[in-house]
């Protein structure tokens, strides 16, 4: 009995939160539409770009609300987090890519800046087939890339300039890396990236993979004049190091993270100012890259050799700075709200008969037109360009 009752709480903590967020798409995307419609003819376009900003921020606190107050696990910032908070600003942000997760650690930095709205994605093109939401993510300003095709860079100098045009502040999250460091399931992707950095006569990373660096070159050459700086990320779970075989392990996937399986998540934020990144050439603004996830990757070896992390108030493993790490927390009622009204105004189409016509017919025909529309519209489509 005991069995089945701890099996039972495991699968809500995982079910509830993908019912809820996959359950509202719908909802969000009628909003959006109804947004779109309206301020289209009747409003200049950086009206719409501020009503969808909020309405992003509204589905990501929502998110938030499962990824920080649903579970138990607690949270460290490293580095430059008081300079972060301190204000607005545009910056382009850069993280090591280790799990689903890491998308929402954008989000936990960007809500205490007050900047949860403005956050756009350079996302793998794998992702825009999720029903509805792949669609919106375009929509808002997300850019989807296909790895290793050179076509691709045209695609993200579009995507730049739509993101220069917009006159909004942004938060723009790209993972150079592109694809997971996960030494389980995806080890030839880190012997390919050894490789690579030992024909490039470069030395290889133990904890990171080779940076590609494509999509940051077009963003630092298309946004250097819009940008205030660049908050270069590193994520760090706890359990991702065996200590008695002194090997990696697989970082937790959103349902493992969802299920508690995983009870630190510790941030290291380098605030950059945008004056100190070279951005004359190509070649200039890779090697700066190279160089910060040479950084990266030794963090990582500290943040492993020092396995006192786990009384993270006399831990000081970022040796280059002696600095002692928070432990932030979101308070409930930054989510709550959210969370409510999208519930409430989700009921309405499941309560009755003809409003559970109207939600299944989203899904039905929403999700081919939103896949027909990304693929006559590669670029994000959401407005004419005008600058405000």
């Amino acid at each position: 009995m005991l069995t089945v009752f701890l099996l039972t709480i495991n699968s809500l903590r995982f079910g509830l939160p993908v019912v809820t967020l996959f359950g509202t798409a719908p909802t969000v995307i009628t909003f959006w539409f109804l947004i779109r419609s309206v301020t289209y003819a009747l409003f200049p376009p950086h009206i719409y770009r501020r009503c969808d900003d909020h309405l992003y921020s509204m589905y990501q606190r929502l998110i938030l609300f499962f990824f920080q107050n649903w579970v138990n696990v607690k949270i460290y910032l490293h580095g430059d987090y008081a300079e972060i908070f301190r204000k607005k600003e545009n910056v382009l942000y850069i993280s090591n890519h280790q799990s689903s997760v890491d998308w929402i650690v954008s989000n936990m930095l960007a809500i205490h800046q007050g900047s949860l709205g403005h956050i756009r994605y350079v996302l793998k093109s794998d992702l825009k087939w999720i029903p509805l939401y792949g669609f919106y993510f375009q929509q808002h300003g997300c850019i989807y890339v296909r790895r290793n095709d050179k076509e691709d860079l045209d695609r993200v100098q579009k995507g730049m300039k739509q993101v220069e045009c917009n006159g909004l502040p942004v938060w723009l999250v790209i993972f150079p890396e592109g694809t997971r460091y996960n030494p389980v399931n995806n080890q030839y992707a880190i012997e390919r990236s050894r490789l690579f950095a030992h024909d490039k006569g470069l030395s290889p990373f133990d904890h990171v993979l080779y940076p590609r660096s494509g999509a940051t070159v077009a963003a630092i050459k298309a946004l250097k004049h819009k940008l205030d700086a660049v908050y270069d990320i590193t994520v760090m779970y706890n359990q991702t190091y065996d200590i008695d075989q002194k090997i990696r392990l697989a970082a937790p996937s959103m349902s493992e993270y969802l299920q508690g399986q995983t009870s630190e998540l510790h941030v290291d934020i380098r605030r950059i100012e945008m004056n100190e990144v070279p951005s004359e050439t190509d070649e200039q603004i890779s090697n700066w890259l190279y160089q910060r996830f040479h950084l990266k990757d030794k963090l990582l070896k500290n943040f492993y050799d020092f396995q006192q992390y786990k009384k993270c108030e006399t831990v000081v493993f970022n040796s280059d700075r002696n600095d002692k790490p928070i432990e932030i927390e979101l308070p409930l009622r930054e989510t709550i709200y959210s969370c409510i009204f999208l519930t409430l105004t989700t009921l309405p189409f499941v309560l009755s008969e003809r409003g559970r016509s109207f939600y299944w017919k989203i899904w039905l025909f929403g999700t081919p037109l939103g896949f027909l529309s990304m693929h006559l519209f590669p670029c994000s489509n959401f407005h004419p360009i005008a600058n405000n």
